[in-house]
């Protein structure tokens, strides 16, 4: 006839093998939970060599624990570094696709002059209004207006130094 013992025995292997297959399933910290009950149930029973069996196994499963949060750690570490490096290269590319886009924007050595000679004729033409030689300055404005015209607005938007251009042209031909 079975005692109150045996009942308690049964608990704590049962707790063992509980344990067990939580260590299967990579549950660590439930199987240690179900050993440390197992190893109260065998000190009830003064089952000493099991309470050391069952102390040496919560030991490996905590060293285990403790190699799984570092490894974990060093994987996080790993992912952010490697995280930290591909942002760095494509800030990188970005920046060289934005430099390679302001170079092809950059308007061309014709350009440049074009421009440079609109505004040495804009100054004439701001000097002679002066001296009011309307007609000089008329026929520098539509020159003006023409070389404005002649740039392609997808390389440069001119538009509102056109609309400053004919203002200042239709004000001077009504001083004329």
């Amino acid at each position: 006839m079975p005692g109150p013992y045996d009942e308690l025995e049964k608990k704590a292997e049962e707790l063992e093998k509980n344990s067990k297959e939580e260590f299967n399933n990579k549950n660590f910290i439930i199987a240690i939970n179900l050993l440390e009950e197992a190893k109260q149930i065998y000190s009830q029973l003064r089952f000493q060599g099991k309470v050391g069996m069952i102390n040496q196994r919560i030991a490996r499963l905590k060293n285990l624990v403790r190699f799984e949060k570092q490894d974990t750690n060093v994987q996080i570490k790993s992912e952010q570094d490697f995280q930290k490096r591909v942002q760095k290269a494509i800030s990188e590319k970005k920046e060289y696709e934005d430099k390679k886009v302001a170079i092809q924007k950059a308007p061309s050595p014709q350009i440049k002059r074009t421009i440079e000679k609109i505004n040495m004729l804009k100054e004439k033409a701001e000097k002679e209004e002066k001296l009011k030689k309307y007609s000089r300055v008329i026929g520098r404005y539509e020159y003006i207006l023409e070389l404005y015209k002649s740039i392609p607005t997808d390389i440069m938007d001119l538009s509102k130094e056109i609309l400053e251009i004919e203002s200042k042209l239709s004000i001077a031909k009504t001083k004329k």
